[in-house]
């Protein structure tokens, strides 16, 4: 019998080592196994030869309408071009919002695609998994995470993890159902990193990196070394699993004592001007601390543009007067500038950091929003069209690729669906998607994904 702390720990005839690792050392850290590790993949792609290593999606949770941001219509009827009025970019002939002026200056550096659509439901959380993995909604098979699947091709690159969100889990936006940012049938190994906390806080701190009260680096650094003894007892009995247990609680433990992992979450480091030009708000400094965790090693970073649609103001445009009560108001007051402000900093920030042809930004959402207004002066859920766009690494910014119809209703041209947006990303960061396979329910070898690329943003 070993004592931990005030634990007693049987070897023989009771818990095996397995039972140790599962329920008592991440206890003795106060971590979770899918907050704090990544294994080691093995490789399905020549890093050497992938060219393009990193990505950053901005996932706007809610939806803005297309008509009032990306997609205008001035000429369309008033109830349904709404209130907002298109201005020039500079590329000819292509025109956005009046309220982000700061990405109209960039937009040569912007792909915009502008038929998007499925077929699908109108929920969220359906908008959600299309758009995080590519596939539909299957309860008997959920399908991974697009940055768990980065996670299991390339692996990280040191101690912090391959996968990433920021700044916290997507909550509640209405059902049940799985938000599409899950590991699915590629194991706890590659599940995302959760923050866990609003890097914008005053007192912010990376909510699965704090060591409970007592649980000194000294008394964890003990334990790691103790776990080493056991490992030395049972390695022989255990199986390919537990091993790799032994890999994941290596890579928590690091995070946990390692001042340059700590380091890497730490925007104190940063210019205040720096921070000032992501702006001051949680989504400002998400999107700042995603340059900071790709350019010291994560592979994909995603920053969710809030958690929740109920009871704040967000995309999530219903105008309904109770818990979905977004207006025009909340898009020109808060929600464009301040997209605008950050999405446009990291893009510059990156590209002067010579970071930008390494890594591929992704601004994606769940679905558009009805062409007419509703009789509150709101637009309601709508995946018939709308627009996504990308830029950085091979994107060839400056075009747009489809178009909608006089109203913004449905594809007029080159209809695009979510699993090519998804087969983009994965091809933008070096994949290649007809030759490179992955393991799948049962180990059998499955393609990543039954779409092609957007072949007209290379």
């Amino acid at each position: 019998m070993l004592h931990i702390g005030n634990e007693r720990v049987p070897l023989c005839g009771g818990n095996t080592r397995r039972s140790f690792l599962q329920a008592g050392a991440a206890t003795l850290t106060g971590l979770t196994l899918p907050g704090l590790f990544q294994l080691q993949a093995a490789g399905a792609v020549d890093e050497s030869k992938a060219k393009i290593k990193n990505c950053i999606t901005l996932f706007l949770v809610g939806s803005p309408g297309q008509l009032d941001t990306w997609d205008m219509k001035p000429d369309a009827p008033d109830d349904i071009r709404g209130k907002f009025k298109p201005i020039q970019t500079n590329v000819e002939g292509v025109q956005i919002c009046e309220h982000f002026p700061l990405m109209a200056r960039m937009m040569d550096k912007v792909a915009l695609v502008r038929s998007l659509h499925h077929k699908t439901g109108a929920s969220h959380e359906n908008g959600q998994r299309w758009m995080m993995s590519g596939h539909d909604f299957n309860e008997n098979n959920p399908q991974p995470y697009m940055g768990s699947v980065i996670s299991r091709v390339f692996g990280p690159k040191g101690n912090l993890p391959a996968s990433i969100i920021l700044p916290d889990k997507i909550g509640n936006t209405g059902t049940a159902t799985p938000h599409g940012q899950q590991a699915a049938y590629l194991g706890s190994a590659h599940e995302p990193f959760f923050l866990g906390g609003d890097p914008a806080s005053g007192d912010f701190k990376v909510a699965n990196l704090t060591p409970p009260a007592g649980q000194t680096e000294l008394r964890i650094d003990a334990r790691r070394n103790l776990l080493k003894q056991i490992d030395e007892i049972q390695r022989r009995s255990e199986t390919k699993a537990t091993r790799d247990l032994d890999t994941a609680y290596e890579r928590a433990f690091n995070l946990l004592t390692s001042p340059e992992t700590k380091k890497s979450f730490d925007l104190g480091d940063e210019p205040d001007q720096v921070r000032d030009r992501y702006g001051r708000n949680t989504f400002g400094q998400s999107c700042l601390m995603a340059r900071r965790l790709i350019e010291r090693g994560s592979r994909f970073v995603t920053v969710n543009h809030f958690d929740t649609v109920f009871n704040l103001s967000c995309w999530d445009m219903h105008a309904d007067g109770g818990g979905l009560d977004n207006t025009y108001d909340d898009y020109e007051r808060l929600l464009c500038p301040q997209f605008d402000w950050a999405f446009t900093a990291l893009v510059e920030d990156l590209e002067q950091r010579g970071m930008l042809e390494d890594t591929v930004i992704a601004v994606l959402t769940e679905f558009g929003r009805t062409p007419k207004l509703n009789n509150r002066g709101g637009r309601d859920h709508y995946p018939s069209a709308w627009t996504n766009f990308f830029c950085g690494g091979n994107i060839q910014g400056g075009r747009v690729v489809g178009s909608t119809d006089k109203i913004g209703a449905a594809p007029h041209d080159r209809p695009v669906t979510p699993p090519e947006v998804v087969a983009s990303i994965y091809h933008a960061m070096g994949i290649d998607l007809e030759t490179t396979m992955m393991p799948g329910p049962g180990s059998r070898p499955i393609r990543f994904i039954e779409a092609q690329p957007i072949r007209e943003l290379f």
